[in-house]
């Protein structure tokens, strides 16, 4: 079976299910690639792997959406930050920080860009990157905070190297989340 899966999906998650797979499957192997999401979505499309792992998924033709989760997101940063003792931060603290951020293009940035906006938060976006363990370096040397995924950061909370916060202020109705899905061409029976 081939999989092609965004960096932090597959890095965070896969090694657990591909060995629960395994062990009920075992004479299936699965190939794992770790692909930028544009990259996922050709892979799928083309027939190159059976499944896809992406975030913010949205409405192909030819391919089909299994959500699977919606992962919290937080903001994240340095353990010498002022924020990094606190528990959370209304959402109007935020303005004016200095941040690091998903490249322009990608979806996830689009979604934290209109809920700062929604939110009246202008920020000063120092550094941007297509990747999550990118950004997490660099808020771990204090070039800024981020918004991120909360199991994206969970180990580097746990080790000290980061903290993360909840964000108050949200409308309960429109709560910063990553939305993950599985995707696969429309077409393929999947034998489950």
């Amino acid at each position: 079976v081939g999989v092609a899966a965004i960096y932090s999906v597959g890095l965070l998650h896969m090694r657990r299910y591909v060995k629960t797979f395994e062990e009920r499957h075992p004479e299936a192997s699965v190939r794992l690639e770790y692909l930028h999401p544009t990259q996922v979505v050709e892979r799928v499309s083309e027939g190159d792997v059976e499944l896809g792992l992406i975030s913010f998924p949205r409405k192909w033709s030819d391919l089909m959406v299994i959500p699977w989760r919606e992962e919290p997101m937080v903001l994240v940063t340095s353990p010498s930050h002022r924020f990094a003792r606190r528990g959370s931060i209304p959402i109007g603290e935020l303005n004016g920080e200095t941040f690091v951020g998903f490249e322009s293009a990608l979806s996830i940035r689009k979604a934290i860009d209109r809920f700062l906006r929604r939110h009246g938060v202008e920020v000063e976006v120092a550094l941007e990157f297509d990747n999550i363990e990118n950004i997490k370096r660099a808020v771990e040397i204090s070039a800024g905070v981020a918004i991120l995924p909360e199991p994206t950061v969970a180990e580097e909370v746990r080790a000290g190297t980061l903290a993360s916060l909840t964000i108050d202020g949200q409308d309960p109705n429109h709560r910063l989340t990553r939305p993950l899905a599985i995707i696969h061409r429309r077409h393929d029976k999947l034998d489950v």
